[in-house]
């Protein structure tokens, strides 16, 4: 029995030592694979690529959309509106004049493209917001109106 035992005890060390031996190389590995460094050596063509791909296709949709936009004329939503809000807004943008709120070059086409994109982008928004902002705004003073009669 003590043969077969010390047997067994020699399987179990030599198990250990192997388990021990595959951990080892597991964490190294593992800290190889979380290493930056080595991501970068192993991936950065992969990367590289991928940042060259996306920087092609902003940079063909940028320039479809400025040729694009550029051949349209910009929607006249001041001409859309009903005369009573027109008058106001001319009476409004009047007065922000008066007082020095508005520069000369507000309206100016060409004054904003030399502004960042973010100002463009926010401009842009500003143009398509504004129409429905107003008409909403409209339409709640009317129904205010209409249920105070």
């Amino acid at each position: 029995m003590g043969a077969a035992t010390d047997q067994a005890h020699a399987q179990v060390i030599a198990t250990r030592q192997r388990l021990e031996g595959t951990l080892d190389h597991l964490e190294a590995r593992l800290r190889r694979d979380l290493d930056p460094r080595y991501r970068l050596r192993r991936d950065g063509p992969r990367i590289a690529a991928a940042g060259v791909a996306l920087l092609v296709v902003g940079v063909a949709v940028w320039a479809r959309r400025r040729r694009h936009h550029s051949d349209e004329p910009e929607q006249d939503w001041i001409a859309a509106m009903p005369e009573e809000w027109r008058r106001r807004l001319e009476e409004l943008l009047a007065e922000a004049a008066g007082k020095g709120g508005l520069s000369a070059g507000a309206g100016s086409a060409r004054a904003h493209r030399n502004q960042p994109l973010w100002q463009k982008a926010g401009l842009r928004l500003g143009k398509v917001a504004a129409p429905m902002v107003l008409n909403a705004a409209a339409e709640r003073l009317v129904g205010r109106h209409d249920d105070g009669s």
